[in-house]
């Protein structure tokens, strides 16, 4: 589905290389977590899968399509993203119904008609997200966690082939970052589509992630299952200290040994 062979990007103002020989093949329904220290590269690689930026070399083929000899503004019609860079550019006095039903036309703001169909779709997965009765509520009543929620709904209503959630709990506590957490195991695990979550937390890597890529000064580092970079003690290697990680009531936590 998603598909880099050898991609490399090289930063021409900066005139240094920020991805070198990135290999990554994405499948239908595979959940997969990209992990990194800051300046790893994460954001970069986010920008290359989807079609916002263009490797220096390789090649990037998403739906089945390289990026050359088509429009890549139908290709990213195809993939939903969630940030809080992208919940900040709504205004405040939005609806959650309207934000959520912008994902059909992929607009910031609703200018077109939608139908009743629509509209109905987008009440259930409001209601499915555990915000039912609160659809005209405005968008500067909620909290960054709630906006998160919305974010997601709005990706998923124009029914993506692969989800992107580029860390969607920063800057939450951990009441909300764990809402947020079951709303995406409840809601987009629900669906037959791909995900891939940013984050350089272990905490977050719920087991609808089995999958990690492992980013490291612009490289792979690691690609695989997460039980098996848990075991090999891939952290401790791509961090330079020693990671202690273990399981608890189903879920991975860590500290610096």
């Amino acid at each position: 589905m998603i598909k880099l062979e050898n991609v490399s990007l090289d930063i021409y103002g900066a005139k240094r290389r920020i991805l070198s020989g990135i290999d990554w093949h994405i499948r239908p329904g595979e959940n997969w977590i990209l992990f990194g220290r800051n300046g790893s590269g994460k954001t970069k690689l986010l920008e290359v899968v989807t079609g916002y930026m263009f490797p220096t070399e390789g090649e990037v083929y998403r739906f089945g399509e390289g990026h050359l000899g088509h429009d890549i503004r139908d290709t990213r019609t195809g993939i939903g993203y969630v940030s809080s860079a992208l919940g900040a550019r709504f205004t405040m006095n939005e609806t959650i119904l309207d934000t959520v039903l912008g994902g059909i036309y992929a607009s910031i703001g609703l200018y077109d008609e939608p139908s009743p169909g629509d509209v109905g779709r987008a009440a259930a997965l409001i209601a499915e997200a555990g915000l039912a009765g609160r659809e005209h509520d405005m968008m500067g009543n909620l909290s960054d966690g709630e906006k998160q929620k919305v974010m997601m709904l709005r990706a998923l209503i124009g029914d993506p082939g692969l989800l992107v959630f580029d860390e969607p709990a920063a800057g939450l506590d951990i009441v909300a970052r764990e809402d947020l957490l079951d709303s995406i195991r409840t809601v987009a695990g629900r669906r037959s589509i791909a995900c891939v979550y940013v984050t350089h937390h272990v905490e977050e890597i719920i087991p609808l992630f089995d999958r990690i890529f492992i980013l490291d000064n612009g490289s792979c580092f690691f690609s695989g299952m997460v039980a098996e970079a848990v075991e090999k003690d891939v952290l401790s290697k791509v961090f330079g200290r020693g990671i202690e990680v273990f399981g608890r009531n189903g879920r991975l936590h860590s500290s610096v040994a």
